[in-house]
């Protein structure tokens, strides 16, 4: 019963946090060059970065399992907040974090499904994931509360006012809810937390330097280039704890839990050395 009980609590409020993502959209949003490129690399690009390091650290499977969800989820809505704080591009950080949110309900399944079976096939343990279900799942708790925001803004364009008000209560349940069950289950080794670490800073790093050098191969400018980096290493980390509570075994969210000590130092420290930047070049015009 206490397990039911927390799933729902999840369940809301990550559809609480998608409801308010979707009041602050309209469609006209999802209509940039930048959009598609930060989007394949969260969904794509990511993901296949995640495996390899899961294999390159040798993790256990429900782990490298963990390390899988956290490379195939979207940016999460602090990323939107750094930006925006930061004079970055705001409107294509909101965008891209809506857009891989929703294409995140066919990809992030079956990647995970393909870790499954590789890490099966490698070490013999067994990890369940149903797709189908999953998929379902994840299309109840972002596309619908997503359109349903995006349709009562478009209805009353002073329903944005309500997005922290959903929002904001939408985290702390999730937040709530993911220390209660990871205080339910005090079969979680910490020692695998830590061996989390290693691999987790290195796919922090990973999505740091590609989401920087391959917008910026592309010759999308320094501002918009830094906002897709940003969306790459500060995930929606909540929606991959959801996913792991109710479809996969908890211990899958040690990874999480360890990308996380990593995610905002790095958002931060990306946008902090492109402002030093932007404030060198602007000086060096002057001059």
């Amino acid at each position: 019963m206490a397990q039911l009980w927390l799933d729902l609590g999840l369940g809301v409020g990550m559809f609480l946090l998608m409801l308010g993502m979707g009041l602050a959209l309209v469609t006209d949003d999802f209509r940039r060059v930048a959009t598609i490129v930060g989007t394949v690399l969260q969904l794509v690009v990511m993901p296949v970065v995640g495996v390899a390091l899961a294999n390159l650290f040798e993790l256990p499977p429900i782990l490298a399992t963990g390390i899988v969800v956290v490379a195939a989820c979207p940016g999460g809505m602090f990323s939107n907040m750094y930006v925006h704080f930061a004079k970055g591009n705001t409107a294509l950080s909101i965008t891209l974090t809506a857009t891989a949110t929703l294409v995140t309900l066919f990809t992030l399944p079956l990647w995970v499904q393909f870790a499954v079976g590789l890490f099966e096939a490698h070490d013999g343990a067994a990890v369940e994931m149903p797709v189908v279900e999953t998929a379902l799942r994840l299309g109840t708790l972002t596309i619908l509360p997503v359109a349903l925001g995006m349709l009562a803004r478009a209805r009353n364009p002073n329903a944005l006012r309500w997005e922290r008000r959903a929002t904001i209560p939408g985290a702390i349940v999730i937040v709530l809810g993911a220390a209660l069950g990871t205080g339910n289950n005090p079969e979680l080794d910490p020692n695998e937390f830590l061996d989390s670490l290693a691999p987790a800073a290195a796919f922090a790093l990973s999505a740091m330097v590609v989401g920087t050098v391959v917008p910026l191969l592309f010759r999308i400018p320094a501002r918009d280039a830094v906002t897709i980096a940003v969306e790459m290493i500060v995930k929606n980390t909540l929606l991959g704890i959801v996913l792991v509570a109710q479809v996969l075994d908890f211990e899958a969210v040690l990874p999480i839990f360890a990308f996380a000590v990593f995610q905002t130092p790095g958002g931060l420290l990306l946008l902090v050395g492109w402002r030093l930047l932007e404030r060198r070049r602007a000086g060096s015009e002057m001059a």
